[in-house]
């Protein structure tokens, strides 16, 4: 008969996220002769041996970005196995603000026209990902540039004097 196992901590559902780069693990687990040991690993990297057999725990599984596939195995000294799994989440915390150069019409802070519109592109950069580049001019108009990473607005409409066009890159966490 094979032995059970059952994780309980960070949770007993079958999926968990979190921001942190690592995570404790315990459960328990049983069997109707004895558990002879607890094993786990990680489908992204790392095994172990847990602590303890019927309550076991794990003191720290590092994890990797996207999705770890924790699974832990109680094993019985008749070599029978029982497993349980935990698919974790992992998401980085992002505090870093993404980039946004603009490259044309000039990579200069002023630009002088005698056009009614302007065409605007250039570059963003995140540590992460840029998810969209929006832009505004202070005389009126906004709008969300074509691309990301390289982007382009055709055509910002100009009001007679000086017009400050903003472009903005965003990131997935809203930097």
């Amino acid at each position: 008969t094979p032995p059970t196992a059952t994780i309980t901590t960070p949770t007993s559902n079958p999926t968990y996220a979190t921001s942190g780069s690592a995570i404790s693990v315990a459960g328990t687990a049983s069997d109707n002769v004895g558990v002879s040991q607890v094993t786990w690993s990680n489908d992204r990297g790392g095994s172990g041996t847990a602590s303890g057999t019927t309550s076991w725990s794990i003191g720290s599984v590092a994890l990797q970005s996207g999705a770890n596939v924790i699974t832990v195995t109680a094993h019985d000294a008749a070599g029978n196995l029982g497993t349980d799994t935990l698919t974790v989440t992992y998401t980085p915390a992002d505090t870093t603000p993404p980039t946004a150069t603009i490259t044309t019409p000039t990579s200069n802070p002023t630009y002088a026209t005698g056009s009614s519109t302007v065409s605007v592109s250039g570059t963003a950069s995140d540590n992460v990902g840029v998810s969209q580049v929006t832009w505004s001019d202070d005389r009126g108009g906004s709008g969300t540039a074509s691309g990301t990473t390289s982007w382009s607005i055709s055509s910002v409409a100009l009001q007679s004097g000086a017009n400050v066009i903003t472009v903005t890159a965003h990131d997935a966490a809203g930097n």
